[in-house]
């Protein structure tokens, strides 16, 4: 005790000196925060909250649920798909007021009732759709809305005001007075950022911000991230991408099974335990085995089609049980020819040989009769019908299989997307229920599923696990290479390099519209995909080996 005292004396000697400054005054909350782990208690805190969509007890997403963010923090929020991830940051945001219990700010009780409200009181969120104008400028952009909009301006006098929320997000080099529709999409993600700080925020929440850039971009919202916590904002991360909540984040909280877990820092976790906490378990493996691939007939070969928007002609083949990955960042292709392939895109020439046909589908109706299947990369845009049942989805490639002179089986219906929703583990108890009612990971399950009801030999896949968390991610692994194990070719696009490098057999890399190299299994790295998909015409003795 006297020692503690007598070091309190020499630190208000030296303050009173001037030699150094004194220590922050000590905050003060009105309320006890639960389960801190020794952490200080958060500027932010929902307390024992519970909610359903139904109102009904029995039908809780969670129920007395804890969570909390305090001043220049960076926490993330994770947990499985249909966890509330998402419900609870519109809950905070304002988007949804019907839950119980207590939610503070700054220690005095708040509820908003739009977010509007939110924003107003310092809560502003980036959704994962973005809510920008594409033809107005991207100052015009940044005051779109919000009470600290001028009123009245010139293009000039915007452009100013927009500079430094612009150079905040590290958007300083952007002119202002360009659409932002000319603007990258993780540029546009930027200013999305920047239009919200323009409201003065004291809390930010970015809800899956990266989980449609490619590597690049990515790198720049986690670098805004880092700047944005420095200059004293409180961020939630929401993110499936485990790597980014360790670069970015200090603290993290899970959510699973109804209820909060308790805080953890960064720095007590890794990987493997993280995924543990989410799902309850241990994950042995994230990606299935490699089995050994017999190269000799192809099952499918692309002979130079050259989708539109792509500077050449690809060329590539694919065989019976093989998983061929195709790497590239956002606009390198690799989605484009998939689409090609399927007949969802235009190609300006080119065919596919497949089963001895030589042919290119002008339609995806084409390439569905011959057995070839595409999930795109937006379920929500074309690959489900989020306002019908599950088991409509399951079911829509196949109508002419359970119907009759047009008129629909009810039984075989029913029986069709019984038998393929399990096997994508899709909860087929709720096969009556909207599919847009489900989370993200089930709405892949049921987007990937749908396409067994043609008994696809070919599955085309784009960013086949965009926005889905762990646990579904190795499920969606394990069937994909189960598919290509019953002798079907598998060929996905993704801009994760982890997911390139995991479950490829093989990999063909593509650089802003070309086809530049070719990978085989034991030259697969993340650093070798790297390379090819963004610096692939290096000096010579740097190149990475191509395989033919």
């Amino acid at each position: 005790m006297k020692q503690a005292q007598s070091k309190q004396k020499i630190i208000d000697k030296m303050v009173e000196k001037g030699l150094i400054k004194p220590p922050p005054p000590e905050r003060v909350y009105k309320f006890k925060w639960p389960n801190s782990g020794g952490l200080p208690p958060p500027v932010m805190a929902f307390k024992r909250v519970s909610f359903s969509y139904s109102g009904k007890k029995e039908d809780y997403l969670y129920s007395d649920l804890d969570f909390g963010i305090d001043t220049d923090s960076r926490i993330a929020l994770v947990g499985p798909n249909g966890a509330g991830k998402s419900t609870l940051v519109k809950i905070i945001s304002g988007f949804d007021d019907g839950y119980t219990g207590d939610f503070s700010l700054n220690g005095e009780s708040r509820r908003f009732s739009s977010p509007l409200k939110a924003e107003r009181a310092g809560v502003a969120i980036a959704q994962q759709e973005l809510s920008l104008i594409p033809a107005m400028s991207v100052a015009e952009n940044v005051f779109i809305s919000g009470e600290h909009a001028p009123v009245f301006a010139t293009k000039s006098s915007l452009a100013r005001k927009a500079s430094p929320f612009l150079k905040e997000v590290g958007l300083e080099d952007v002119d202002p007075y360009i659409p932002v529709e000319r603007l990258s999409v993780g540029e546009q993600q930027l200013v999305e950022v920047a239009r919200l700080l323009a409201q003065q925020p004291q809390i930010l929440i970015l809800d899956e911000p990266t989980a449609a850039l490619g590597e690049s971009d990515s790198i720049r919202i986690l670098a805004m991230v880092q700047r944005l916590a420095q200059r004293g904002k409180s961020i939630i991360y929401v993110s499936h991408r485990m790597d980014e909540i360790f670069k970015i984040c200090d603290r993290i909280t899970v959510l699973r099974d109804g209820q909060s877990q308790e805080a953890r820092t960064a720095k007590e976790l890794d990987v493997p335990s993280l995924v543990e906490l989410m799902l309850g378990r241990e994950l042995a493996n994230m990606f299935p085995a490699h089995p050994e691939i017999l190269r000799t007939k192809p099952l499918l070969e692309v002979r130079d089609v050259w989708p539109d928007g792509t500077l050449e002609p690809f060329n590539f083949a694919v065989y019976p049980g093989e998983i061929l990955g195709l790497a590239g960042q956002l606009g390198s292709g690799s989605g484009d020819v998939l689409a090609a392939i399927s007949g969802a895109r235009q190609s300006r020439s080119g065919r596919i040989i497949y089963n001895g046909e030589s042919f290119l589908a002008k339609s995806p109706k084409e390439a569905i009769a011959r057995g070839i299947a595409y999930c795109s990369d937006d379920r929500k845009l074309d690959g489900l019908f989020l306002g019908r049942p599950i088991i409509e989805n399951l079911t829509s490639p196949a109508l002419g299989a359970i119907s009759n002179r047009g008129i629909i089986d009810l039984k075989a219906e029913r029986d069709l997307a019984l038998s393929n929703g399990t096997k994508f583990t899709v909860d087929v108890t709720r096969l009556d229920n909207e599919a847009g009612v489900l989370s993200g990971g089930n709405q892949q399950k049921v987007a990937l599923g749908k396409w067994l009801a043609i008994k696809p030999k070919i599955i085309l896949v784009n960013e086949p696990t965009r926005g889905v968390d762990v646990g579904a991610r190795a499920e969606i692994y394990a069937k994909l290479r189960d598919l290509a194990n019953d002798g079907a070719a598998v060929v996905f696009a993704s801009t994760d390099i982890q997911e390139v490098t995991g479950l490829a057999d093989r990999v063909i890399s593509f650089y802003r519209g070309m086809q530049v190299g070719e990978l085989a299994l034991s030259d697969i790295t993340p650093t070798n995909v790297l390379q090819q998909i963004t610096h692939p015409f290096g000096d010579e003795d740097k190149q990475i080996k191509v395989v033919s």
